[in-house]
């Protein structure tokens, strides 16, 4: 497993990641992010993608299946390349139209 570039938040929620509260990771690039989704392998996660517009919305993402799922209506991505460009907001030729999103584990 390769190593993802993370920030901790303002808040320090990603010191307190040990005692069972959630960690929050920034990322500035599409790359970041998938690197993080690569790290998880084959096991899953629920996080919350918060872009630095709009609405944080929550997710499931099975590594097994390389599957992305968003949890409020299961919406399943086609794969992860459309996934990373709906978190930040590609426009059509997927040059991304946000500056970071972060990212909340919640398991």
């Amino acid at each position: 497993m390769q190593d993802f570039p993370t920030h901790l938040s303002a808040t320090g929620e990603g010191l307190m990641a040990s005692l069972g509260k959630p960690t929050r990771y920034h990322f500035e690039t599409l790359e970041e992010l998938r690197s993080y989704l690569e790290n998880v392998g084959d096991g899953e996660v629920d996080f919350s993608a918060i872009p630095i517009s709009g609405m944080a919305e929550s997710f499931h993402y099975d590594g097994k299946g390389k599957v992305v799922t968003r949890l409020d209506d299961n919406k399943m991505f086609d794969n992860i390349e459309d996934f990373l460009c709906y978190a930040f907001q590609c426009d059509d030729e997927g040059y991304p139209h946000t500056e970071y999103v972060d990212v909340v584990s919640l398991s």
